[in-house]
């Protein structure tokens, strides 16, 4: 063992000796992985956060539909009542107990569900570009859950659905996880875009596989995501009476403003 750690730090310093003078070495990309790092633990439904799970305690407790997937004000007092009327702890707070409480066939755990990496590491580019858009396609209708990375069935938002895409695909771009995603200010399409394991090209240079991404305009900031097919087609889940779908690349819409770099997660 001792042997094999000298051998590797001095490949390292071969690597880094070899460098161009006065060039900062470039971020290691993102390699393929057969087994996806799975989230720490179950989310517990704190103020704030956002997902499924947000989404099937506002229906049991009667909330109106198109209430927005996050644990607001208004859910947390929905909450308190419950817990009340059970004899629970009035925290306004969803754990484990107020869950069993509420009845769910579902496991409390569900939001830790992950896609498998399909493919060995062997794949080409190719085969996990088929792959990653292979598990997206059937959401295509499927709800749309601001805080979503499950299944179909449950609903996902942009991002959540291409996060388990790329788990499918064999790439897992640590340090964005699943139970980072459904927390409050978390966005984890702005995370995909800065993430300096994956390759950025201009827009322009976009070809099928690559994640485009888009901005607000009145923040600036990255709020959306979806997979590029080629031929000027976006498969993206989208809020409002549209879900998840296949639209049409713009440069401009909805308020939005697409960025000047794509991702290409599979070069």
């Amino acid at each position: 063992m001792r042997r094999f750690v000298v051998v590797a730090v001095s490949a390292l310093a071969l690597a880094a000796n070899s460098a161009p003078v006065g060039r900062a070495a470039e971020p290691a990309r993102l390699q393929p992985v057969t087994r996806i790092t799975p989230p720490e633990g179950c989310v517990v439904l704190t103020p704030g956060m956002n997902g499924v799970k947000v989404r099937m305690v506002q229906q049991r407790l009667g909330m109106p539909e198109g209430t927005w997937e996050t644990m607001d004000a208004a859910t947390r007092t929905k909450v308190e009542r419950f817990q009340k009327r059970k004899g629970l702890t009035v925290d306004g707070v969803v754990g484990p107990k107020t869950w069993a409480a509420m009845g769910f066939a579902e496991d409390f755990c569900m939001d830790r569900w992950t896609a498998t990496p399909a493919l060995g590491l062997d794949a080409t580019s190719a085969q996990r570009i088929r792959t990653m858009i292979r598990f997206a396609r059937p959401y295509l209708g499927g709800e749309y859950v601001w805080g979503g990375a499950g299944t179909r069935e449950y609903g996902v938002d942009c991002s959540g659905l291409v996060l388990q895409a790329l788990y499918r695909a064999g790439l897992d771009p640590q340090p964005i996880t699943l139970d980072k995603h459904v927390r409050p200010a978390y966005r984890t399409s702005l995370q995909l875009y800065k993430h300096p394991g994956l390759q950025h090209l201009p827009f322009a240079q976009r070809q099928r596989g690559d994640l485009v991404f888009y901005r607000s305009n009145s923040t600036g900031r990255v709020n959306h995501i979806g997979i590029y097919l080629g031929d000027g087609k976006i498969l993206e889940a989208v809020s409002g009476p549209d879900t998840t779908r296949i639209g049409t690349v713009t440069t401009s819409r909805y308020g939005q403003t697409v960025m000047p770099t794509v991702v290409r997660p599979f070069p």
